[in-house]
């Protein structure tokens, strides 16, 4: 069998090994620092998508805060057709009231024009014509009368129907104010929102080039110690074949010192006894500093392992630190999404309820508006009935004049064809007496 050689490291190849070891480490180091700078980098993603979500949720209340305004535009042009059609209705009943009035002019002319007539035919029933003049000026009177209750009526209408258009014409530029307002504060939270977000993604772009720049740096530190350490190994390596050279060419040389102390052994013997306890003692001085030079070795390969040590738990507490970081800005973020959703559901909801709001004053007004056209109408249909049942009393009270005035001529032309009885003093005498005067 063949015995394995045990191969005892210089104190040079433990420190080469050493070193190579703690590169390793440093190199898996920085491994883990850029995977957990990538983990960061696709956690600022994540954040940017949660946010690019809650620009759309804002763009979706936006657009439902335009269709709710669009619905009150609808509305209050529903309002404004039935505004229209009470207008229409309101002027149809003046329509009416004029024509009625009309019709009573003309029946007042036509009373007038009768009553001429009844004052022309019968001059000698002054009595008669009398009553009927006082008849006719009294029904003059109440017709007069009546025009201006109907004038004042339809005075107060307009006016009423005036005061009613300048409330709604308020209303309407409240209603186009108040949308303008929520239209530009909408247009304002749009602003901040995209202004939040460039400036949460320049951060996050920021943040990524920043862990970009201290992963490169750590990966450049970590090939320059490899570097180093692979440098100090060559150097080491060529100190360790210049010292086998020299240990051999010592040995060669003791060879041929011992050959020539050999072939005067005899002659040499004390002074080799003297060289040997000599040599005695330069080996114990060379093994002193060898084992002194180990020993510093031992102590400086612990110190620089101590800085490895310490260096490590430098980049461990950099990097528990950064991550502890990450998830404080990603828990702001987080945070800060929550509150701008839950800003936009309120003002969506605010938005919301001034749209209801609006619409059912607007459909308030409309109904009140159409309960006064309806009302106003009712009275114009009133009045004109009232009016046209004065014109029919007008007309009957006319034809039972007239008739009167008929069946008073009738009785005047029979009393003209009855000859007149003379009365004293008769005409003869008469005419004597004024003579003889």
């Amino acid at each position: 069998m063949t015995e394995v050689k045990k191969v005892k490291l210089t104190p040079d190849e433990i420190r080469t090994a050493k070193n190579a070891a703690a590169a390793t480490k440093t190199l898996t180091l920085a491994n883990k620092s850029m995977l957990a700078a990538n983990q960061a980098a696709a956690e600022a993603r994540q954040a940017l998508e949660a946010r690019q979500v809650i620009a759309a949720q804002k763009e979706e209340a936006a657009n439902a805060a335009q269709a709710a305004y669009a619905a009150a535009v609808e509305n209050q042009a529903s309002a404004e057709q039935q505004m229209r059609a009470a207008q229409e209705a309101g002027e149809r009943a003046r329509a009416d009231a004029e024509a009625a009035r009309i019709a009573r002019i003309q029946a007042a002319q036509e009373a007038a024009a009768a009553k001429e007539l009844a004052k022309e035919q019968a001059k000698q029933r002054a009595l008669e014509a009398a009553a009927a003049k006082q008849a006719a000026a009294e029904a003059k009177k109440k017709a007069a009368e009546e025009a201006a209750a109907l004038k004042k009526a339809q005075a107060e209408a307009r006016k009423r129907a005036a005061e009613e258009a300048a409330a709604q014409k308020q209303a309407e530029a409240e209603a186009r104010k108040l949308a303008a307002e929520q239209a530009a504060a909408a247009r304002k939270a749009e602003a901040e929102a995209k202004k939040q977000a460039a400036a949460e993604a320049a951060a996050l772009k920021q943040a990524e080039a920043e862990a970009r720049k201290l992963a490169a740096q750590q990966a450049a530190a970590a090939k320059k110690a490899e570097a180093e350490a692979k440098k100090q190994a060559a150097a080491e390596a060529a100190a360790q074949k210049k010292a086998e050279a020299e240990a051999r060419k010592l040995a060669a040389q003791q060879a041929a010192a011992a050959r020539k102390a050999e072939a005067e052994a005899k002659k040499l013997a004390a002074a080799e006894a003297a060289a040997l306890k000599i040599a005695q003692a330069e080996a114990r001085k060379a093994e002193a500093a060898a084992m002194k030079q180990a020993a510093a070795e031992a102590a400086a390969l612990k110190k620089a392992e101590a800085e490895a040590r310490k260096l490590a738990a430098q980049q461990a507490a950099a990097e528990k630190k950064a991550e502890a970081e990450a998830r404080k800005q990603a828990a702001l973020e987080a945070a800060a999404i929550k509150k701008a959703e839950a800003e936009a559901k309120k003002i969506a909801a605010q938005e919301a309820a001034a749209a209801r709001k609006l619409a059912t004053e607007q459909a308030r007004l409309a109904a009140q508006e159409l309960a006064a056209a309806k009302k106003a109408e009712a009275e114009a249909r009133k009045a004109a009935a009232a009016q046209a049942k004065q014109i029919k009393q007008e007309e009957a009270a006319a034809r039972k004049a007239a008739a009167a005035l008929k069946k008073a001529e009738a009785a005047a032309r029979k009393a003209a064809l009855v000859p007149p009885e003379p009365v004293w003093p008769f005409p003869d005498e008469e005419s004597t007496q004024v003579s003889s005067l």
